[in-house]
């Protein structure tokens, strides 16, 4: 049965049917087109809105040019097509008029069709002959909220350089029209519409605005969504652009984050209106990225919710989520959420958290991710499981096992929503959609180093230790319990993890190591002089980028003697160790650095090996490397004590001396890393250096990128090692 929700909805039984079997007909016309198959409109994800008159003031009043009858079809709550109706276009009740002017559209996955709209003159004349213009459309609102958008959308303009002109328009769909039909690119425009419009009113619009390139969001940012079990409409206004005018689209809506009354006014209902919360809410909130898998705000109620309580004193008056703890990355988004209960400082409440961290995936959302659709669909895939396994490890028992035993700091899950789309098709796959609210590492405490300085690079390199010891092959954990929790260990985790693997990346991958060498050493060639033949390095390393990755990434190989040779060296890997995800802290008692870690989605099993050098190429601050790879040794060194120490500690083997003799010699480690460093440099000049963007002081945006996409020191580091070690491996077999 096909779902319909309309404005002017009838309790009628025969005139639902009646709408069913006419939206019906329209969905066999629009699958008549032979670009779009059948099963890409599966009922049970369709939501049809209808109105039939927007405009009724419009109407009323006899401004019917403005006024309009709209279809709108959302898929997986995203407006997809639709039919809008413009029955007096020139303003006139002229019959002659009415057949002529209807507009059909739809944008299902890479496909779309936009039928013929009606446009004025002044819309299409000579770009050479106009003045470059934006053109602002609101209604007659007396909002306080809205006055102040607006004026924000005009300072923008005008700060812009733009000649900027204030138009007052009735009808939603009028509104939208106008911006998804500016066709000059001489002619921007930008629509702020009111609270109250209702997802009837913007569905049909929409898909016609975003299939021109236009944007349209919410006041603050937030992508629109169409779900028949949304209790409320737009509630949080609409701001629609045209495709020219993106930026300043997203600047208005970082003003409005800023606009603390407008925060505070709008979301108070799902923040907090306790007066202890308001000073939380004086800075800019993140409030786009505080929103559950629907698009609805995050409720105090909810993450409440999250933490049991027989204490009644135990209440959640608010939080916030301030954008300067925010990020919008380019598959994730989230931030810092600071938790305001009524007793903080008592001692029933030291178990509750003054904050917590929440993760926010809707692939959907993604620009990176809809580029993978089209340059690499197998990624898809692999993003999405790559959540599931981050998920799936910080709850499972043979975590909260490793925790428990080795006191490493690993954050908690306090809740999670986990929606993956299982599909063979790539563009179902971006359906998939995530959120984790996770235990915090308060910034109070815990700090992040840039690059990591010798101190913190040896603590990361002990903490991983610890870890790859605790799940090595024949250590104490696997007969726990049985070894139950192994077996459900093993189904949680990617049966090779690591980001880097040629499995995870992509073997196409392999064949583009020398193209992106060549696209990218001569930015880094004068420095690189005393290199003989720099240009071949590519090359060389292409041709054993195969054999390289299969023994980096043994247990991905479908070579049975190549997994049981390398099984006695089988472990659990983090698979992602750079300097983003290290957290550090004082231990108060012996001053000691304490290291926290986040970020499990590649987390799988592996070479220990593997993780080190992932870590040291990535996360370690040139000053602790040298281009004859002796202070590596000295890293390399301690690592293999504090594996073996901690070998001996969880069973593995009897004494130190064993584990060089018998179980991991440090000579395999050697060995072992100069491959994975080889296999390093593969991902990073095949793909990582796209990115590369030199940075000598650090900011937030600088710290989630790796050294060798931020540092020339690493990267001069990071290609001579590769230079040294190709003429070592040139003939691996």
């Amino acid at each position: 049965m096909l779902r319909i929700i309309g404005e002017e909805e009838q309790d009628d039984d025969g005139n639902k049917q009646q709408q069913q079997h006419e939206l019906a007909l329209l969905r066999k016309d629009l699958l008549n087109n032979k670009d779009i198959e059948d099963e890409q409109l599966n009922l049970k994800d369709i939501t049809i809105f209808i109105d039939p008159l927007d405009g009724t003031r419009e109407f009323v009043e006899g401004r019917l040019e403005n006024v309009a009858c709209l279809i709108g079809i959302s898929k997986n709550n995203r407006a997809i097509a639709g039919v809008i109706g413009l029955p007096f276009p020139n303003g006139k009740c002229e019959s002659n008029d009415y057949h002529e002017d209807i507009v059909i559209h739809y944008s299902i996955g890479d496909k779309s069709f936009n039928g013929i709209w009606p446009m004025k003159k002044s819309e299409v004349e000579d770009d050479n002959e106009m003045e470059a213009l934006t053109t602002i459309y609101t209604g007659d609102s007396n909002n306080p909220i809205l006055i102040n958008a607006t004026n924000c959308a005009i300072s923008l303009s005008k700060d812009d350089n733009n000649n900027t002109k204030h138009d007052i328009v009735g009808g939603t769909a009028a509104k939208l029209l106008r911006v998804a039909t500016t066709t000059s690119k001489k002619h921007d425009s930008i629509a702020v519409l009111h609270f109250k419009t209702e997802l009837w009113d913007t569905c049909s619009a929409e898909s016609l605005l975003t299939s021109q390139g236009g944007k349209i969001t919410d006041l603050f940012g937030s992508k629109l969504v169409y779900s028949h079990t949304r209790p409320f409409g737009n509630v949080f206004g609409v701001v629609a652009s045209s495709p020219g005018i993106s930026h300043l689209h997203d600047k208005l809506c970082e003003r409005m984050r800023n606009d603390n009354e407008a925060v505070h006014t709008i979301f108070k209902d799902w923040l907090g209106d306790d007066n202890d919360v308001l000073p939380s809410l004086s800075s800019p909130q993140a409030i786009d990225l505080a929103r559950d898998l629907d698009g609805i705000p995050l409720s105090k109620s909810y993450i409440q919710s999250l933490f049991s309580s027989n204490d009644n004193d135990n209440i959640l008056k608010g939080y916030s989520i301030p954008e300067s703890e925010a990020w919008r990355g380019m598959m994730s988004t989230g931030g810092r959420l600071n938790l305001n209960w009524k007793q903080p400082s008592s001692s029933n409440n030291k178990s509750l958290p003054s904050s917590v961290f929440y993760k926010r995936i809707v692939m959907a959302d993604l620009t990176h991710a809809k580029n993978k659709l089209l340059t690499a669909p197998h990624k898809l895939t692999r993003d999405v499981k790559s959540y599931q396994v981050e998920t799936s490890f910080l709850t499972s028992k043979a975590c909260k096992q490793l925790i428990k035993e080795t006191h490493i700091h690993i954050n908690r899950v306090f809740g999670s929503d986990l929606r993956p789309v299982i599909s063979d098709c790539p563009t179902e796959l971006l359906e998939s959609k995530f959120s984790l609210i996770l235990e915090n590492f308060d910034q109070t405490k815990w700090k992040h180093q840039w690059l990591l300085d010798l101190e913190g690079t040896k603590a990361a390199l002990d903490a991983f230790a610890k870890i790859h010891a605790y799940f090595w092959n024949g250590s104490d954990f696997w007969s726990l319990d049985g070894g139950v929790l192994g077996e459900e260990l093993i189904r949680d985790v990617w049966p090779n993890g690591g980001y880097m693997s040629p499995a995870l990346q992509g073997l196409d991958q392999l064949k583009q190591v020398n193209d992106g060498w060549k696209n990218r050493y001569p930015t880094f060639e004068e420095h690189l002089t005393d290199i003989n033949d720099l240009h071949s390095i590519g090359e060389k390393l292409e041709k054993i980028a195969f054999i390289i990755g299969q023994k980096a990434h043994p247990f991905s190989s479908n070579d049975e003697k190549i997994t049981n040779k390398m099984k006695k060296y089988k472990t659990l890997i983090h698979g992602d160790p750079k300097q983003a995800n290290i957290f550090f802290q004082k231990d108060k008692e012996n001053g000691n650095l304490e290291v926290g870690l986040i970020d499990f989605q590649w987390c799988g099993f592996g070479l220990a090996a593997t993780d080190v050098a992932h870590h040291i190429t990535a996360a370690v601050h040139a000053s602790s490397l040298s281009h004859d790879g002796e202070k590596e040794n000295e890293l390399l060194d301690y690592y293999h004590s504090c594996l073996s120490k901690y070998l001996v500690q969880y069973g593995v083997a009897q004494s130190e001396e064993e584990v060089e003799e018998k179980y991991f010699p440090r000579s395999v480690l050697q060995e072992q890393y100069e491959v994975a460093l080889l296999d390093v440099c593969r991902m990073v000049f095949a793909y990582a250096w796209r990115r590369w963007k030199e940075e000598t002081e650090p900011t937030a945006e600088s710290l989630n990128r790796n050294a060798y996409n931020k540092s020339l020191p690493n990267v001069l580091w990071l290609i001579r090692r590769v230079d040294s070690l190709l003429g070592k491996y040139k003939d691996i077999h």
